[in-house]
């Protein structure tokens, strides 16, 4: 008989456990409330390595902050935040609702591999593809372990449920970059039943209390009756699940670092966690769609630039009347926004861009829904100290090759970014304009040019840039990609790695990845490279394949500006390797896909990585690379196939590659990461001592260049017979 006063509970017969799979977050403040920027999950796979629990989960975080905390990013970044602004608020005043997404909830006690696979949305275009871009490599790529994990983007709506037993998240907040906070919730989960009553409460065999055993298996559920609506630091997250260890497949000699570093982040206000961790309140919802309060303009600032529209110059001091109201420049910036149709070549203006858009030595247009290729260069002509430049391409009025020749004549700029409107998916505008550049590689040169459109295409899993350029398809000759190889010197890279086997095997498997579409001049391709060996040195375990690849390829893309800096603390993110990005493994017929390899030309260079074993059965290795440029062109198809003698090749190490393209970069910098590579290699978990001839980390002498480049080719030439991109540029079907 059960007492009046007894009341049923939940009781755990099972360990607790953290959440399994994680939900990412970015978020700012926008029109007063914290809205969603980028979303990614990483789900937890079926084993250690492939789920973000413990030191991984908190090396995610780290890597995070430190790209958007990265300077080198912060243009590109608050571009797309006044992008955002625009976006959530619209020309009435009312806020933009997106309606909540949920998660998959999954099941982790069950087998649900399938489940847990899910595809990619190749067909939904990110509204905000660089800070999108940050987002993903972060979760996916551990540049100081060279790990990789799963991760998936998700869209904007997406929200977290704190009843969900698989799922935990974590949220970074970027509305001040030069203080990036962050935070982590999650809750216990265990299995549990339901104890209805005292005879049941009595049965401590029912309940798991007999030599751990329970006759009911119990429910696995969340433990966490009160669940705060707080955020944890890395510190107490690892403590709350007594996370004192880190598996040996990890880089535990980074964890001690990685709990330093963030033990200086902040931690996020609770209110930014409001609209991506919804109240069950109906109040919430409906707060959410009131009206913006917002500033009233001022009309004596609207009817100064009224009259300036109708001069084609005025004198600045004008408007000193009104330029000490503390919200000058927003009002001016509103008013041009909403008559931007008006503003034009003339001297006024320009003077009225100056005034509103200027922020120290950037101009950021990205926000005028029209602008004219006269306006912009009336702005520049009047802007002397402007050293970069941010655009919208869709708004744009003019053909690009009217823009490029403007910003061409402006000496003093640095750096162009073209942005996409957020509703914007077609990226042939950011091409055009790519195609006017590329025929002006002296240009390329002297500025970086940042291309959201090219972040779009790559999240969708989308070439980017043509396979070849426009009108060279009959008479290509030596032209194998559009980005210019005297910028942009190396055209791909080759990558095998021996099979373990039986005795006298000696096979390898094969990666490629197309360089052309990446954008990287030599030494932040060399920063890239080293995080690359890193990765791939770290990944002793795991089979060499594309899939795999793809995401060791986001060394090239999220690497640090100089070989100077620490990957620990810089993070310069640099376009996906699109083309490799995009090619699956299978699509679930007989054709497999992967990127094209390139004929190699004279002007190019092609980087060759090959990781091998002293004897068959070996778990030791040493990895030999090698950069070579042939003085005649190379045909991957050509029949029979003749190897290059060593005189038809220029073949060189790291540091002459260096030495060649960027004379400027200490070498004694580059000396140290081979050491601390060759360091990496000789102290990872089950590594043998190598014979005594061979060194864990070496180029490839002369005398071996051309039977390995052979073994390359002969299997490159399967690759590309079994392509779908043969010498034309992609369809969007192709590319999924």
């Amino acid at each position: 008989m059960t007492s009046a006063s007894f009341t049923p509970y939940w009781k755990a017969v099972g360990l607790p456990e953290e959440p399994y799979s994680w939900v990412f977050f970015v978020v700012a403040k926008i029109a007063g409330r914290h809205r969603p920027l980028a979303v990614v999950t990483s789900i937890g796979g079926s084993s250690e390595e492939e789920t973000l629990r413990g030191y991984p989960l908190t090396a995610a975080c780290h890597r995070i902050v430190t790209i958007f905390a990265d300077s080198a990013n912060h243009i590109a970044i608050r571009a797309e935040l006044a992008l955002a602004a625009t976006y959530y608020v619209r020309d009435d005043d009312r806020e933009q609702w997106l309606d909540p997404v949920e998660l998959p909830e999954l099941d982790r006690t069950q087998a649900e591999f399938a489940r847990r696979r899910r595809p990619w949305d190749c067909a939904t275009a990110s509204e905000f593809p660089f800070i999108a871009a940050c987002l993903l490599q972060g979760v996916a790529f551990d540049a100081q372990g060279g790990d990789i994990r799963p991760a998936r983007l998700e869209p904007l709506g997406t929200v977290y449920r704190d009843t969900s037993k698989e799922w935990g998240m974590a949220v970074v907040d970027i509305t001040d970059l030069g203080g990036v906070r962050y935070g982590i919730v999650g809750f216990s989960s265990a299995r549990m039943v339901f104890v209805p009553t005292e005879t049941a409460q009595r049965n401590r065999c029912w309940l798991g209390a007999h030599n751990g055993f329970a006759l009911h298996p119990g429910t696995f559920r969340v433990m966490d009756e009160v669940r705060p609506r707080r955020a944890m630091s890395a510190a107490e997250f690892m403590a709350k699940w007594d996370r004192g260890h880190v598996p040996v497949m990890y880089s535990a000699v980074n964890e001690p670092r990685i709990a330093d570093l963030l033990a200086h982040i902040p931690l996020v206000d609770p209110t930014a966690l409001d609209l991506v961790w919804p109240s069950d309140s109906p109040a919430g919802v409906l707060l959410s769609r009131t009206k913006l309060s917002g500033e009233d303009e001022d009309r004596s600032v609207i009817k100064l630039v009224d009259k300036v529209f109708d001069a084609d110059d005025f004198d600045i001091s004008a408007f000193n009347s009104v330029r000490a109201l503390s919200n000058f420049q927003e009002i001016l910036r509103r008013t041009l926004i909403k008559y931007s149709a008006r503003l034009d070549g003339t001297q006024s203006s320009g003077k009225l861009i100056q005034l509103a858009f200027v922020d120290e030595n950037h101009l950021g247009l990205e926000t005028l829904p029209v602008v004219s290729v006269e306006a912009i260069a009336g702005a520049l002509s009047v802007s002397k100290n402007v050293t970069s430049i941010s655009i919208c391409v869709e708004s744009l009025l003019g053909a690009p090759v009217q823009l490029i020749n403007t910003l061409s004549e402006r000496a003093a700029l640095r750096k162009i970014f073209f942005l996409q409107s957020p509703t914007h998916t077609d990226c042939s505008i950011s091409v055009r304009l790519f195609e006017e550049l590329a025929a002006r590689p002296w240009m390329l040169r002297r500025v970086e040019v940042m291309f959201s459109g090219a972040y779009s295409a790559a999240l969708r899993k989308q070439p980017w840039l043509p396979t070849v350029p426009r009108g060279t398809m009959d008479d290509a000759g030596d032209v194998v990609q559009l980005a210019p190889l005297g910028v942009f010197p190396v055209q791909q890279m080759f990558v095998r790695r021996q099979n373990s086997g039986s005795p006298g095997d000696t096979g390898f498997s094969y990666c490629y990845a197309h360089m052309g579409d990446a954008l990287l001049k030599p030494e932040r391709f060399i920063s890239g490279f080293i995080l690359f060996l890193r990765s791939l040195v770290s990944a002793w375990w795991q089979e060499l394949d594309m899939e795999d690849m793809k995401s060791r390829l986001f060394s090239f893309s999220s690497a640090p500006s100089s070989l100077a800096d620490d990957a620990a603390t810089a993070a310069e993110i640099s376009p996906i390797l699109s083309e490799s990005f995009a090619a699956p493994i299978d699509t679930g017929s007989n054709t497999v896909k992967r990127p094209r390899v390139r004929d190699l030309v004279p002007d190019g260079w092609t980087v060759m990585v090959s990781e091998e074993k002293p004897t068959a059965r070996s778990q030791s290795s040493f990895v030999r690379y090698g950069f070579i440029r042939p003085h005649r062109p190379i045909a991957v198809g050509a029949t029979p196939l003749v190897p290059p003698s060593l005189e038809e090749l220029e073949v060189v190490g790291l540091k002459e590659f260096l030495g060649v393209m960027a004379p400027e970069v200490d070498l004694a910098v580059a000396d140290r990461h081979l050491r601390d590579l060759a360091n990496q290699i000789t102290t990872r978990p089950y590594q043998g001592t190598l014979p005594p001839s061979v060194e864990p980390l070496s180029a490839l002498s002369r005398e071996d260049v051309t039977d390995v480049l052979l073994d390359f080719l002969r299997n490159a030439r399967a690759v590309n017979d079994a392509s779908v991109c043969q010498g034309k540029e992609c369809t969007d079907d192709s590319a999924r």
